[in-house]
């Protein structure tokens, strides 16, 4: 029950260990929630601070998705010393596999495979944001990872 009006627009059931990677990272994520916000969107929260593949094949959604790729250095957000890579389409044959090496945004519009995501070097620790234009983050198909 709410003491307050607006209290029911806040949550901090957000921090979990990842489900996928226990003991490499944390998440602070809104994915998990049912009906938070009405269900409009979900969000991923990832300090990387080492080397691993996070997706290894190709999935889409039946939405939206935007992908963060930020310095972790509150000092200076310019210094992004990783190479993170990125294959959209198909494979890696008839897609086009792309290296992040600063401060990205990308938008994967709804069908459009994507992956794999692999966070092939990091020299500094880089902030993941997984923004998700849907209350519940789902694949088309069956991807296990």
């Amino acid at each position: 029950m709410h003491t307050t009006r607006f209290e029911k627009y806040f949550t901090t059931d957000l921090l979990k260990e990842s489900p996928k990677f226990p003991g490499l990272w944390d998440i602070s994520s809104t994915r998990h929630l049912t009906g938070f916000g009405g269900e409009h969107l979900s969000v991923d929260s990832i300090f990387i601070t080492r080397p691993f593949m996070m997706v290894s094949q190709p999935h889409q959604h039946e939405f939206p998705q935007y992908l963060h790729f930020f310095s972790a250095n509150a000092d200076d957000q310019r210094i992004f010393d990783a190479e993170i890579e990125i294959t959209l389409g198909e494979d890696e044959i008839h897609g086009e596999k792309h290296i992040i090496t600063k401060p990205t945004a990308l938008y994967i519009p709804a069908g459009l495979l994507h992956g794999p995501l692999n966070f092939a070097i990091i020299n500094k620790p880089v902030l993941f944001i997984d923004v998700a234009v849907a209350g519940k983050y789902t694949r088309v198909g069956n991807t296990p990872d």
